[in-house]
């Protein structure tokens, strides 16, 4: 499938100096700014700061929207936050580049550019917001509605199953929530028992994608990224290729049969895959691990959840607004705009600060309280982006799951010790280990 598994231009290898002198580069901006206290910097360094507390110092400024010494205007005010994430003007690509996002430091000590720091178009996180739409609209009947609602029995079977195993004690992370969110996506996209762990094996190396493009990885972490990347497009690239002439009524070959405007529907349909293994799953299993950190450190709101499972969607739902999966979502403007009362110019990086918007007082009553009887419909923006978007209703099917079958078969489930976070993790808060136990 040489055609549909490459992308319209490929782009250039660069070798282990060229990309960890690239990467070095971009992570000493990140302290150089951050040492001036500017909270988005001292947010994308990601280091032992308190990223809720630089949310609310970025949701503070002065102005709504502010320029960042990275160059990023950004803003933590849910009101812009609105407006930019609904702009058609913002995008996810430069204009002027029609080719894979490479972003290279040409002159870097004098122009570095720091929007994206690894190119991710395999991965096609920095396509188009008219391909993303029309991904969204082709996988609409199978990620939405009764299709998806029609796989809950079999999310429920795994999760117990899942959740059986667990013994006295185990890491939420590594032994719950992205095993399920895995076999999610697996069943989704209807990956071969035979090809199981290769698609998991994938999906734990590309995971921290959405961190690297704001975030310098470490050098063999960028290159074992880019490697899963191009693994996953290979194996989904074949699945592809065997749908066209039985499609199925999985993931790809509902996007294969969409009646869209895609020159290529199989590239489409390479595309959705690509997306659900590298943002889906981590979306899934970080929806889950907050989810649970978000209760079990709130015993009342554990005790709630058991006296009325159904309290699980609305547990779910103000974990997407009190800790979202993904905290940032950067744009860049394609023309000259005016946005909370600035004037941004055409190539420039807008960065919405989800966290920060989301615990907005302007917006939100007691926004830093964690209440899972909050009314819905209150207008959080952790769904707001191309990538949370095509992926918000599964996540939030597995994450209710999830949250039910802990408590029915782990009622006196605790932390056994602190959640471990990654650093380097801006976006995601991505979790190493979050022991927990299962009998007081």
């Amino acid at each position: 499938m040489q055609t549909e598994n490459s992308p319209d231009t490929a782009e250039n290898e660069q070798t282990d100096s060229e990309l960890g002198r690239h990467l070095l580069t971009a992570r000493g901006f990140h302290w150089i700014y951050g040492t001036s206290g500017d909270p988005y910097a001292l947010t994308l360094r990601a280091e032992s700061d308190d990223p809720t507390l630089l949310a609310r110092r970025i949701r503070e400024s002065d102005a709504p929207l502010w320029q960042s010494a990275t160059g990023a205007w950004v803003t933590g005010r849910h009101g812009v936050a609105l407006q930019a994430l609904s702009d058609p003007r913002l995008g996810l690509r430069h204009a002027d580049l029609p080719g894979p996002q490479r972003h290279v430091f040409s002159d870097a000590w004098s122009n570095p550019q720091l929007c994206h720091i690894v190119p991710l178009d395999r991965a096609f996180l920095h396509a188009s917001g008219v391909d993303h739409a029309r991904w969204e609209r082709s996988a609409a009947p199978v990620l939405s509605g009764a299709a998806l609602e029609g796989r809950r029995k079999h999310a429920e079977g795994v999760h117990q199953e899942t959740a059986d195993r667990a013994g006295d004690a185990f890491d939420l992370m590594a032994d719950y929530s992205r095993p399920v969110a895995v076999e999610a996506a697996a069943a989704l996209l209807g990956v071969p028992g035979a090809l199981r762990d290769r698609f998991a094996q994938g999906c734990l190396a590309a995971g921290v994608a959405l961190d690297a493009a704001l975030c310098p990885q470490p050098l063999a972490v960028t290159r074992r990224l880019n490697e899963a990347v191009e693994d996953l497009r290979a194996l989904i690239g074949d699945l592809v290729e065997a749908r066209r002439t039985d499609p199925g009524d999985d993931l790809l070959g509902t996007v294969l049969r969409a009646d869209s405007a895609a020159a290529s529907p199989a590239r489409d349909a390479l595309a959705v895959g690509v997306l659900t293994a590298v943002v889906g799953v981590e979306f899934t299993a970080g929806l889950i691990n907050n989810t649970l950190e978000s209760l079990l450190a709130r015993p009342v709101q554990w005790a709630l959840l058991g006296d009325d499972p159904q309290r699980a969607a609305g547990a779910v739902e103000e974990t997407l607004r009190f800790a979202p999966p993904v905290r940032l979502e950067s744009r860049i403007a394609a023309e000259d705009l005016t946005l909370g009362g600035q004037d941004v110019p055409a190539g420039a990086q807008v960065v919405v600060h989800v966290g920060a918007a989301n615990r907005d007082p302007e917006a939100f009553l007691a926004p830093d309280h964690f209440d899972l009887e909050r009314p819905v419909g209150q207008g959080h923006l952790s769904l707001s982006g191309p990538h949370t978007a095509l992926f918000g209703a599964f996540a939030r099917l597995q994450a209710e799951t999830a949250v039910r079958t802990l408590r029915e078969r782990h009622p006196r489930l605790t932390q056994a010790d602190g959640v471990l976070r990654r650093m380097r993790s801006p976006v995601l808060g991505g979790v190493l280990r979050f022991p927990l136990t299962t009998s007081a």
